[in-house]
Protein backbone atom coordinates (compact mmCIF):
# COMPACT_ATOMS: atom_id res chain seq x y z
CA UNK A 1 0.00 0.00 0.00
CA UNK A 2 2.87 2.37 0.81
CA UNK A 3 4.46 1.75 -2.59
CA UNK A 4 1.12 2.38 -4.29
CA UNK A 5 0.69 5.70 -2.48
CA UNK A 6 4.23 6.73 -3.45
CA UNK A 7 3.78 5.77 -7.10
CA UNK A 8 0.46 7.63 -7.32
CA UNK A 9 2.16 10.76 -5.97
CA UNK A 10 4.97 10.50 -8.52
CA UNK A 11 2.49 10.12 -11.38
CA UNK A 12 0.53 13.10 -10.07
CA UNK A 13 3.67 15.24 -9.76
CA UNK A 14 4.68 14.34 -13.32
CA UNK A 15 1.27 15.36 -14.71
CA UNK A 16 1.10 18.55 -12.62
CA UNK A 17 4.63 19.52 -13.66
CA UNK A 18 3.79 19.06 -17.35
CA UNK A 19 0.66 21.20 -17.07
CA UNK A 20 2.46 23.82 -14.99
CA UNK A 21 5.15 24.33 -17.61
CA UNK A 22 2.45 24.47 -20.29
CA UNK A 23 0.57 27.12 -18.31
CA UNK A 24 3.50 29.40 -17.43
CA UNK A 25 6.28 28.45 -19.88
CA UNK A 26 8.82 28.05 -17.07
CA UNK A 27 9.94 25.67 -14.34
CA UNK A 28 10.32 28.62 -11.97
CA UNK A 29 6.75 28.80 -10.73
CA UNK A 30 5.20 28.43 -7.25
CA UNK A 31 3.86 24.90 -7.75
CA UNK A 32 7.26 23.63 -8.92
CA UNK A 33 8.97 25.22 -5.90
CA UNK A 34 6.44 23.44 -3.71
CA UNK A 35 6.50 20.01 -5.38
CA UNK A 36 10.04 19.10 -6.33
CA UNK A 37 11.86 19.79 -3.04
CA UNK A 38 9.20 17.79 -1.20
CA UNK A 39 9.63 14.82 -3.54
CA UNK A 40 13.43 14.96 -3.13
CA UNK A 41 13.21 15.05 0.68
CA UNK A 42 10.54 12.32 0.59
CA UNK A 43 12.99 9.98 -1.16
CA UNK A 44 15.67 10.75 1.44
CA UNK A 45 13.18 10.14 4.25
CA UNK A 46 12.06 6.80 2.82
CA UNK A 47 15.67 5.76 2.24
CA UNK A 48 16.68 6.29 5.88
CA UNK A 49 13.41 5.27 7.58
CA UNK A 50 14.16 2.49 10.06
CA UNK A 51 17.90 2.96 9.48
CA UNK A 52 20.68 5.06 11.05
CA UNK A 53 18.60 5.22 14.23
CA UNK A 54 15.59 6.89 12.58
CA UNK A 55 12.02 5.74 13.15
CA UNK A 56 9.85 4.17 10.46
CA UNK A 57 7.86 6.30 8.02
CA UNK A 58 4.05 6.27 7.82
CA UNK A 59 3.25 6.32 4.09
CA UNK A 60 -0.43 7.48 4.30
CA UNK A 61 0.78 10.96 5.32
CA UNK A 62 1.86 11.38 1.68
CA UNK A 63 -1.85 11.68 0.85
CA UNK A 64 -1.98 15.12 2.45
CA UNK A 65 0.48 16.25 -0.19
CA UNK A 66 -1.30 14.40 -3.00
CA UNK A 67 -4.52 16.25 -2.19
CA UNK A 68 -2.81 19.53 -1.32
CA UNK A 69 -0.78 19.72 -4.53
CA UNK A 70 -3.86 19.00 -6.65
CA UNK A 71 -5.83 21.80 -4.94
CA UNK A 72 -2.87 24.21 -5.10
CA UNK A 73 -2.57 23.61 -8.85
CA UNK A 74 -6.17 24.64 -9.63
CA UNK A 75 -5.69 28.46 -9.45
CA UNK A 76 -2.41 28.09 -11.33
CA UNK A 77 -3.98 26.43 -14.35
CA UNK A 78 -7.09 28.63 -14.35
CA UNK A 79 -5.06 31.86 -14.29
CA UNK A 80 -2.24 30.65 -16.56
CA UNK A 81 -4.37 29.24 -19.35
CA UNK A 82 -6.83 32.16 -19.08
CA UNK A 83 -3.97 34.60 -19.68
CA UNK A 84 -2.81 32.62 -22.72
CA UNK A 85 -6.35 32.47 -24.09
CA UNK A 86 -6.60 36.25 -23.84
CA UNK A 87 -3.23 36.82 -25.50
CA UNK A 88 -1.45 37.91 -22.32
CA UNK A 89 2.20 36.92 -21.77
CA UNK A 90 2.80 34.32 -19.07
CA UNK A 91 6.53 34.98 -18.88
CA UNK A 92 8.53 38.17 -19.27
CA UNK A 93 12.20 38.92 -18.52
CA UNK A 94 12.92 40.75 -15.29
CA UNK A 95 13.45 44.47 -15.92
CA UNK A 96 16.55 45.55 -14.00
CA UNK A 97 15.73 49.22 -14.60
CA UNK A 98 18.89 51.28 -14.16
CA UNK A 99 20.64 48.39 -12.48
CA UNK A 100 21.39 48.18 -8.78
CA UNK A 101 20.12 51.45 -7.33
CA UNK A 102 22.66 53.72 -5.64
CA UNK A 103 20.11 54.10 -2.86
CA UNK A 104 20.12 50.33 -2.34
CA UNK A 105 23.93 50.30 -2.37
CA UNK A 106 23.99 53.06 0.23
CA UNK A 107 21.39 51.27 2.36
CA UNK A 108 23.40 48.04 2.13
CA UNK A 109 26.55 49.81 3.38
CA UNK A 110 24.60 51.44 6.22
CA UNK A 111 23.01 48.13 7.28
CA UNK A 112 26.31 46.26 7.20
CA UNK A 113 27.97 48.92 9.34
CA UNK A 114 24.99 49.01 11.70
CA UNK A 115 25.02 45.25 12.23
CA UNK A 116 28.80 45.22 12.70
CA UNK A 117 28.23 47.78 15.45
CA UNK A 118 25.43 45.60 16.84
CA UNK A 119 27.78 42.59 16.83
CA UNK A 120 30.41 44.55 18.77
CA UNK A 121 27.72 45.75 21.17
CA UNK A 122 26.36 42.23 21.72
CA UNK A 123 29.83 40.75 22.23
CA UNK A 124 30.34 43.25 25.02
CA UNK A 125 26.96 42.88 26.70
CA UNK A 126 25.74 39.33 26.13
CA UNK A 127 26.68 36.65 28.60
CA UNK A 128 26.28 34.01 25.90
CA UNK A 129 28.97 32.83 23.49
CA UNK A 130 29.02 33.71 19.79
CA UNK A 131 27.39 30.87 17.90
CA UNK A 132 24.88 29.97 20.63
CA UNK A 133 21.13 30.36 20.33
CA UNK A 134 21.10 32.79 23.26
CA UNK A 135 23.69 35.01 21.59
CA UNK A 136 21.67 34.98 18.39
CA UNK A 137 18.56 36.03 20.30
CA UNK A 138 20.47 38.88 21.97
CA UNK A 139 21.95 39.92 18.61
CA UNK A 140 18.78 40.37 16.55
CA UNK A 141 16.10 38.08 17.94
CA UNK A 142 13.74 40.76 19.19
CA UNK A 143 12.91 44.45 19.05
CA UNK A 144 14.18 46.88 16.43
CA UNK A 145 17.11 44.71 15.34
CA UNK A 146 14.80 41.79 14.56
CA UNK A 147 12.82 44.00 12.17
CA UNK A 148 15.99 45.46 10.65
CA UNK A 149 17.24 41.95 9.96
CA UNK A 150 14.35 41.56 7.49
CA UNK A 151 15.83 44.46 5.51
CA UNK A 152 19.06 42.47 5.42
CA UNK A 153 17.18 39.55 3.85
CA UNK A 154 15.88 41.79 1.06
CA UNK A 155 19.30 43.34 0.48
CA UNK A 156 20.89 39.89 0.33
CA UNK A 157 18.45 38.82 -2.40
CA UNK A 158 19.19 41.98 -4.40
CA UNK A 159 22.96 41.64 -4.00
CA UNK A 160 22.89 38.00 -5.14
CA UNK A 161 20.69 38.87 -8.12
CA UNK A 162 22.75 41.86 -9.31
CA UNK A 163 26.16 40.26 -8.81
CA UNK A 164 28.21 40.16 -12.01
CA UNK A 165 31.75 40.81 -13.27
CA UNK A 166 31.27 44.55 -13.00
CA UNK A 167 30.03 44.21 -9.42
CA UNK A 168 32.46 41.68 -7.96
CA UNK A 169 32.64 43.84 -4.84
CA UNK A 170 29.12 42.64 -3.98
CA UNK A 171 30.76 39.55 -2.50
CA UNK A 172 31.66 41.73 0.50
CA UNK A 173 28.07 42.64 1.50
CA UNK A 174 26.84 39.16 0.48
CA UNK A 175 29.28 37.47 2.88
CA UNK A 176 28.54 39.98 5.64
CA UNK A 177 24.77 39.62 5.29
CA UNK A 178 25.06 35.83 5.27
CA UNK A 179 27.29 36.01 8.36
CA UNK A 180 24.73 38.15 10.20
CA UNK A 181 22.05 35.57 9.33
CA UNK A 182 24.29 32.75 10.61
CA UNK A 183 24.74 34.48 13.96
CA UNK A 184 21.03 34.16 14.71
CA UNK A 185 21.29 30.35 14.30
CA UNK A 186 18.04 30.08 12.31
CA UNK A 187 18.97 28.23 9.13
CA UNK A 188 15.93 29.49 7.24
CA UNK A 189 17.23 33.05 7.53
CA UNK A 190 20.26 31.96 5.51
CA UNK A 191 18.51 29.58 3.11
CA UNK A 192 15.45 31.62 2.09
CA UNK A 193 17.13 34.77 0.70
CA UNK A 194 19.85 32.72 -0.98
CA UNK A 195 17.28 30.50 -2.69
CA UNK A 196 15.24 33.53 -3.74
CA UNK A 197 18.25 35.40 -5.16
CA UNK A 198 19.63 32.38 -7.01
CA UNK A 199 16.19 31.52 -8.42
CA UNK A 200 15.82 35.05 -9.77
CA UNK A 201 19.19 34.71 -11.50
CA UNK A 202 18.15 31.39 -13.06
CA UNK A 203 14.76 32.73 -14.15
CA UNK A 204 16.31 35.84 -15.73
CA UNK A 205 19.12 33.92 -17.44
CA UNK A 206 21.90 35.58 -15.46
CA UNK A 207 22.91 32.09 -14.36
CA UNK A 208 22.50 28.88 -16.32
CA UNK A 209 21.10 25.76 -14.67
CA UNK A 210 23.78 23.07 -14.98
CA UNK A 211 24.80 19.92 -13.18
CA UNK A 212 27.81 21.77 -11.78
CA UNK A 213 25.54 24.47 -10.35
CA UNK A 214 23.27 21.85 -8.74
CA UNK A 215 26.35 20.26 -7.17
CA UNK A 216 27.46 23.63 -5.79
CA UNK A 217 23.95 24.25 -4.42
CA UNK A 218 24.05 20.88 -2.66
CA UNK A 219 27.50 21.63 -1.24
CA UNK A 220 26.29 25.07 -0.18
CA UNK A 221 23.26 23.60 1.59
CA UNK A 222 25.46 21.16 3.48
CA UNK A 223 27.87 23.97 4.37
CA UNK A 224 25.00 26.00 5.85
CA UNK A 225 24.38 23.22 8.35
CA UNK A 226 28.06 22.45 8.85
CA UNK A 227 28.96 26.06 9.65
CA UNK A 228 25.83 26.54 11.74
CA UNK A 229 26.57 23.53 13.92
CA UNK A 230 30.28 24.34 14.12
CA UNK A 231 29.36 27.80 15.41
CA UNK A 232 26.90 26.25 17.86
CA UNK A 233 29.08 23.40 19.12
CA UNK A 234 32.64 24.67 18.74
CA UNK A 235 32.18 28.39 19.37
CA UNK A 236 29.02 28.35 21.44
CA UNK A 237 29.55 25.03 23.22
CA UNK A 238 33.33 24.92 23.58
CA UNK A 239 33.60 21.54 21.84
CA UNK A 240 36.70 20.48 19.90
CA UNK A 241 36.18 19.81 16.19
CA UNK A 242 36.77 16.14 15.43
CA UNK A 243 35.59 13.30 13.23
CA UNK A 244 33.00 12.39 15.86
CA UNK A 245 31.66 15.94 15.85
CA UNK A 246 31.51 15.96 12.02
CA UNK A 247 29.58 12.69 12.10
CA UNK A 248 27.22 14.15 14.69
CA UNK A 249 26.67 17.20 12.49
CA UNK A 250 25.95 15.04 9.43
CA UNK A 251 23.34 13.02 11.32
CA UNK A 252 21.67 16.22 12.47
CA UNK A 253 21.75 17.58 8.92
CA UNK A 254 19.79 14.51 7.82
CA UNK A 255 17.54 14.97 10.86
CA UNK A 256 16.76 18.56 9.90
CA UNK A 257 16.13 17.59 6.28
CA UNK A 258 13.62 14.90 7.23
CA UNK A 259 12.19 16.30 10.46
CA UNK A 260 9.03 17.67 8.82
CA UNK A 261 8.08 14.38 7.17
CA UNK A 262 9.00 12.28 10.20
CA UNK A 263 7.20 14.76 12.45
CA UNK A 264 3.97 14.43 10.44
CA UNK A 265 4.42 10.67 10.25
CA UNK A 266 4.77 10.27 14.02
CA UNK A 267 1.95 12.73 14.64
CA UNK A 268 -0.37 10.62 12.45
CA UNK A 269 0.56 7.43 14.30
CA UNK A 270 -0.12 9.19 17.61
CA UNK A 271 -3.57 10.30 16.43
CA UNK A 272 -2.81 14.04 16.00
CA UNK A 273 -2.92 15.18 19.64
CA UNK A 274 -1.76 18.64 18.50
CA UNK A 275 -4.87 19.53 16.52
CA UNK A 276 -5.73 23.17 17.11
CA UNK A 277 -7.52 26.29 16.01
CA UNK A 278 -7.61 27.42 12.37
CA UNK A 279 -6.32 30.87 13.42
CA UNK A 280 -2.88 29.36 13.99
CA UNK A 281 -2.43 29.31 10.20
CA UNK A 282 -2.84 33.11 10.17
CA UNK A 283 -1.18 33.80 13.50
CA UNK A 284 0.69 36.88 12.31
CA UNK A 285 -2.51 38.53 11.02
CA UNK A 286 -4.43 37.65 14.19
CA UNK A 287 -1.64 39.07 16.34
CA UNK A 288 -1.47 42.30 14.33
CA UNK A 289 -5.25 42.75 14.64
CA UNK A 290 -5.04 42.05 18.38
CA UNK A 291 -2.54 44.89 18.74
CA UNK A 292 -5.05 47.35 17.26
CA UNK A 293 -7.83 46.08 19.54
CA UNK A 294 -5.71 46.21 22.74
CA UNK A 295 -5.87 42.43 22.97
CA UNK A 296 -2.64 41.22 24.54
CA UNK A 297 -3.27 37.58 23.65
CA UNK A 298 -0.76 36.27 21.12
CA UNK A 299 -1.27 33.27 18.88
CA UNK A 300 1.94 31.31 18.40
CA UNK A 301 2.51 29.61 15.04
CA UNK A 302 5.06 27.26 16.62
CA UNK A 303 3.82 23.74 17.31
CA UNK A 304 4.55 22.84 20.94
CA UNK A 305 4.23 19.06 20.42
CA UNK A 306 7.62 17.42 19.99
CA UNK A 307 8.39 13.90 18.78
CA UNK A 308 11.73 12.11 18.87
CA UNK A 309 12.57 10.67 15.45
CA UNK A 310 15.39 8.54 16.82
CA UNK A 311 18.03 11.26 16.41
CA UNK A 312 16.48 14.40 17.86
CA UNK A 313 13.20 16.11 18.62
CA UNK A 314 11.01 17.70 15.95
CA UNK A 315 7.90 19.89 16.11
CA UNK A 316 7.51 20.48 12.35
CA UNK A 317 4.85 18.77 10.19
CA UNK A 318 5.52 19.97 6.59
CA UNK A 319 3.31 22.60 4.96
CA UNK A 320 0.25 20.55 4.11
CA UNK A 321 0.57 18.54 7.31
CA UNK A 322 0.42 21.73 9.37
CA UNK A 323 -2.56 23.03 7.38
CA UNK A 324 -4.38 19.72 7.96
CA UNK A 325 -3.66 19.70 11.70
CA UNK A 326 -5.11 23.17 12.22
CA UNK A 327 -8.12 22.89 9.93
CA UNK A 328 -11.05 20.73 8.96
CA UNK A 329 -11.57 19.43 5.42
CA UNK A 330 -13.37 22.54 4.18
CA UNK A 331 -10.79 24.85 5.74
CA UNK A 332 -7.94 22.78 4.28
CA UNK A 333 -9.32 23.30 0.77
CA UNK A 334 -10.03 26.99 1.38
CA UNK A 335 -6.62 27.76 2.91
CA UNK A 336 -4.78 25.96 0.11
CA UNK A 337 -6.79 27.67 -2.63
CA UNK A 338 -6.31 31.06 -1.00
CA UNK A 339 -2.54 30.63 -0.66
CA UNK A 340 -2.25 29.47 -4.25
CA UNK A 341 -4.46 32.25 -5.61
CA UNK A 342 -2.52 34.98 -3.76
CA UNK A 343 0.83 33.56 -4.88
CA UNK A 344 -0.20 33.30 -8.54
CA UNK A 345 -1.76 36.77 -8.50
CA UNK A 346 1.63 37.97 -7.25
CA UNK A 347 3.20 36.14 -10.20
CA UNK A 348 0.82 37.93 -12.56
CA UNK A 349 1.74 41.29 -10.99
CA UNK A 350 5.43 40.44 -11.46
CA UNK A 351 4.76 39.72 -15.16
CA UNK A 352 2.53 42.77 -15.62
CA UNK A 353 4.73 45.37 -13.92
CA UNK A 354 8.02 43.64 -14.77
CA UNK A 355 9.78 45.08 -11.73
CA UNK A 356 12.82 43.52 -10.11
CA UNK A 357 11.33 44.39 -6.70
CA UNK A 358 7.99 42.66 -7.33
CA UNK A 359 10.00 39.65 -8.47
CA UNK A 360 11.92 39.76 -5.18
CA UNK A 361 8.60 39.41 -3.34
CA UNK A 362 7.46 36.64 -5.68
CA UNK A 363 10.62 34.57 -5.41
CA UNK A 364 10.81 35.05 -1.65
CA UNK A 365 7.29 33.63 -1.41
CA UNK A 366 8.38 30.81 -3.74
CA UNK A 367 11.31 30.13 -1.40
CA UNK A 368 8.83 29.85 1.49
CA UNK A 369 6.89 27.32 -0.59
CA UNK A 370 10.15 25.54 -1.36
CA UNK A 371 10.60 24.98 2.38
CA UNK A 372 7.20 23.27 2.53
CA UNK A 373 8.93 19.93 3.10
CA UNK A 374 9.92 21.34 6.49
CA UNK A 375 6.99 23.37 7.75
CA UNK A 376 4.28 25.94 7.00
CA UNK A 377 5.98 29.35 6.90
CA UNK A 378 3.00 31.53 5.99
CA UNK A 379 1.91 31.95 9.60
CA UNK A 380 5.22 33.67 10.39
CA UNK A 381 5.52 37.45 10.45
CA UNK A 382 8.33 37.21 7.86
CA UNK A 383 5.83 36.28 5.14
CA UNK A 384 4.29 39.75 5.51
CA UNK A 385 7.20 41.82 6.81
CA UNK A 386 9.72 40.93 4.08
CA UNK A 387 7.33 41.97 1.23
CA UNK A 388 6.63 45.23 3.10
CA UNK A 389 10.38 45.87 3.40
CA UNK A 390 10.73 45.22 -0.34
CA UNK A 391 8.06 47.81 -1.13
CA UNK A 392 9.73 50.35 1.18
CA UNK A 393 13.12 49.78 -0.48
CA UNK A 394 11.48 49.95 -3.92
CA UNK A 395 9.92 53.31 -3.03
CA UNK A 396 13.23 54.68 -1.79
CA UNK A 397 15.02 53.47 -4.92
CA UNK A 398 12.36 54.97 -7.21
CA UNK A 399 12.56 58.32 -5.43
CA UNK A 400 16.34 58.34 -5.55
CA UNK A 401 16.59 57.20 -9.18
CA UNK A 402 13.76 59.39 -10.46
CA UNK A 403 15.93 62.33 -11.66
CA UNK A 404 18.43 59.91 -13.22
CA UNK A 405 15.61 58.01 -14.96
CA UNK A 406 14.06 61.22 -16.29
CA UNK A 407 17.45 62.39 -17.58
CA UNK A 408 17.98 59.03 -19.27
CA UNK A 409 14.51 59.14 -20.87
CA UNK A 410 15.12 62.70 -22.11
CA UNK A 411 18.44 61.74 -23.68
CA UNK A 412 16.86 58.68 -25.31
CA UNK A 413 13.99 60.73 -26.74
CA UNK A 414 16.34 63.35 -28.14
Amino acid sequence: MGLLILLSLLVEVGVLLYLEVKAWNTFFSPLVFLMLPYVAVLFVTIAIAGRMGFVDFYYPTILYWSVGLFIFAIPSYILGFAMQKNGKPVRTPIDDGNGLSKAVIALTVVMCLAFLYRLKQTLGSSGASLGSDDFGMDFDGHGLWAHLSKINSVLLILCIYFYDRQRRWLWIPILLLVFFAFIHQVKGWVILPCVAGLSMRLYSGKTKLTGKLLLWVLVGAIMVFLISYIMSLVLGGDVELSGTVIGFIFRHFVHYLTSGLFGLSMDAVAGYPDRGSFEVLYAQIVNILNLFTDNNELVTPVNDYFYHNGINFTNTRTMFGTIAIFSNGFQFVGATLFLSFVTYMLKIFAIRFNSVYINVILFYQCALLGMGWFDYYFSQLDSIEVPIMVLVIMTIAMMFDSPQRKSYETQTAS
